[in-house]
């Protein structure tokens, strides 16, 4: 039985290359996807943070911010002119406060007292220039502590709660 015969001789310059296309192709697709990760954490974010962050950090001002706040009762003004022009004022817990400048329409579920997220460029240490506004809508559900919470499912505080039929 013949055994079978190993090629000794010198492989062409076509065939080494052929051989080695694949890991080659591997190796760019993994560094390019490395690439596009690092690119696109470290370029166009914005900062997410709180109204008192942004008092103590003039670091941020120019630059692109989201905070979070609540839409200050009395604060809602329309400037006149020709385009949209509004200016409101969000503030927290703590007292703080920064005032907004916002030249789109507004949200439906936009209103005084309303907790909301604003997104945009710091244009100072207590302005912000809004490009994106966001309204979180308030909770149907509530917490232990709140008027009809302990009523059981399907139940109307305080009214009839009798079958629909005998109403």
């Amino acid at each position: 039985m013949a055994a079978a015969k190993i090629s000794t001789e010198p492989k062409t310059l076509k065939q080494k290359m052929m051989h080695m296309a694949f890991p080659a192709f591997v190796v760019a697709c993994v560094l390019g996807g490395l690439a596009l990760v690092v690119q696109s954490s470290t370029s166009g974010g914005v900062y997410d943070m709180t109204i008192a962050e942004l008092m103590a950090d003039d670091v941020k001002v120019g630059k692109g911010v989201r905070v979070n706040g609540i839409v200050q009762a009395g604060s809602f003004r329309e400037l006149p002119g020709d385009k949209i022009n509004i200016e409101f004022t969000i503030g927290d817990s703590e007292g703080n406060t920064l005032q907004v400048r916002y030249h789109q329409l507004l949200p439906d579920a936009f209103a005084e007292g309303r907790q909301v997220i604003v997104q945009g460029k710091l244009t100072s240490k207590n302005e912000i220039l809004c490009d994106r506004l966001t309204v979180k809508c308030p909770s149907k559900y509530k917490d232990e502590n709140s008027v009809g919470a302990d009523t059981p499912y399907g139940k109307k505080p305080g009214g009839n709660n009798a079958p629909l039929e005998a109403q």
